[in-house]
């Protein structure tokens, strides 16, 4: 981040909502993922939900803890592109997802898993969703570069642990750092992040 963008932020009220789906989901906002995590306070939830809604953006809850909602937030005809992948199929089978469910592409049964095996982990701490990266729009070869190295022998890491390609996907990760910058900067100015959407880079 410049420092002219840090210097802004220090200025911001990181408990405003748009501000923190700037700081968390800039890469989803732009249009540069599909698909993003996001933290949100209980009580902003509704706001949050109205937002997305707004803005075309999917979203279901993970999560729900006393004070926040752990969301998945996505593009959901991106999602059905990415999940009709033979090699993402393949991820989700030997994860142990229903295959009928898989082969279909449906795509609600699929979070509906995911969100199911999501909550369980974050009561109990075991078994955790490693297939997590697919429903985050990682390039698949570095979900099953992950997957294969049990997390380890990474050639690079920066919003995921990067196994092929370092060149592209550190280019990519400057873009999404760009789109943070450029959002904030445009929140700054007074413009709702519901008209920020697909900004131009």
């Amino acid at each position: 981040m410049s420092q002219e963008i840090f210097e802004i932020v220090k200025q911001m009220n990181l408990d405003n909502l748009e501000v923190q789906i700037a700081l968390q989901c800039a890469p989803l906002i732009s249009g540069l993922r599909f698909s993003n995590l996001f933290n949100v306070n209980n009580e902003q939830a509704d706001y949050l939900i109205s937002l997305m809604n707004e803005m075309h953006i999917s979203w279901k809850i993970l999560f729900g803890g006393k004070e926040k909602l752990t969301m998945l937030l996505y593009k959901k005809d991106i999602l059905e592109n990415y999940f009709s992948d033979i090699r993402v199929k393949n991820i989700l089978k030997n994860s142990g997802y229903e295959k009928n469910i898989v082969d279909e592409e449906d795509i609600s049964g699929l979070i509906d898993t995911f969100a199911d095996r999501y909550c369980c982990y974050m009561q109990t701490k075991k078994y955790f969703p490693h297939e997590m990266g697919l429903f985050l729009g990682y390039p698949v070869e570095d979900v099953e570069g992950y997957l294969k190295n049990n997390g380890e022998n990474s050639l690079y890491t920066g919003y995921w642990k990067v196994y092929e390609d370092v060149a592209a996907k550190s280019s990519l990760f400057e873009r999404f750092e760009k789109a943070k910058e450029q959002i904030i900067w445009f929140l700054a100015q007074g413009v709702s992040i519901k008209n920020l959407e697909n900004i131009a880079l």
